[in-house]
């Protein structure tokens, strides 16, 4: 997730329909430049070598858990099509790249990526701290939901959910001080130090001595191995 804004101008996107290493290129339809959907960087046109903010997005989660954490949230309606007044959406309960995601292949045209650390098509996910780069293997989430790390010599809690592919990443730091955290129920964890208890949903200390603070979210994203790897060849593995 990007913000739209760019040196004080906002910004409307859409699909580009071309590609770049095998991944989307968006647009802009204010000046046609092609962006990276990877990295937020402009590849073609006008802002060519400017770069979109990246944000923290929230994990995917249920509906039923989104609104037990955010009781008040608005709801975009999709019970018509915008486009065609009165003209009902259909529902979409096919997967289109079901072949593809169950296919050895690299990237749409098939390619064979080299980096051999990981399979082409493990999922991993992916962080970017001060120009450091570190892939999370989904598989490094089966003993227990969370990590605790180090990337760019900032502690960082790495949060995957398996089942329902939720992710977070937030710094360990607050006020100051580095926590380490063990899983607790659920979205939830507990620090060592302190046994308070954190919403991973939120970043929110909903219990404890630390009830309030917020821990800081940062960018990350769920991506294929071959993908990340091929933008930031330069990426440490977490082992």
């Amino acid at each position: 997730m990007y913000s739209r804004e760019l040196d004080g101008k906002i910004y409307t996107f859409g699909v580009s329909g071309k590609l770049l290493r095998d991944a989307l290129l968006m647009y802009d339809h204010q000046t046609r430049t092609l962006w990276s959907h990877i990295t937020g960087a402009a590849v073609e046109g006008e802002l060519k070598g400017k770069r979109l903010t990246m944000l923290a997005g929230t994990p995917r989660i249920t509906w039923k858990d989104w609104k037990r954490n955010h009781p008040l949230t608005e709801v975009l309606s999709a019970a018509n099509d915008f486009r065609r007044p009165g003209k009902q959406i259909q529902e979409i309960r096919i997967d289109n790249y079901a072949m593809y995601h169950a296919s050895p292949d690299a990237g749409i045209s098939g390619t064979q990526y080299t980096d051999n650390r990981l399979m082409n098509k493990e999922l991993v996910v992916g962080v970017r701290i001060n120009e450091s780069y570190r892939a999370y293997p989904f598989t490094a989430f089966k003993k227990q939901s969370i990590i605790n790390d180090e990337v760019a010599d900032e502690p960082v809690l790495a949060f995957h959910d398996l089942e329902s592919n939720a992710t977070a990443v937030f710094l360990r730091t607050v006020d100051g001080e580095t926590l380490t955290f063990k899983p607790a129920q659920g979205y939830f964890v507990k620090d060592i130090k302190t046994e308070t208890t954190w919403n991973l949903i939120t970043g929110v200390a909903t219990e404890g001595k630390l009830k309030g603070h917020t821990l800081k979210r940062l960018p990350a994203m769920n991506i294929y191995w071959f993908a990340w790897a091929r933008y930031h060849p330069e990426t440490t593995v977490y082992n």
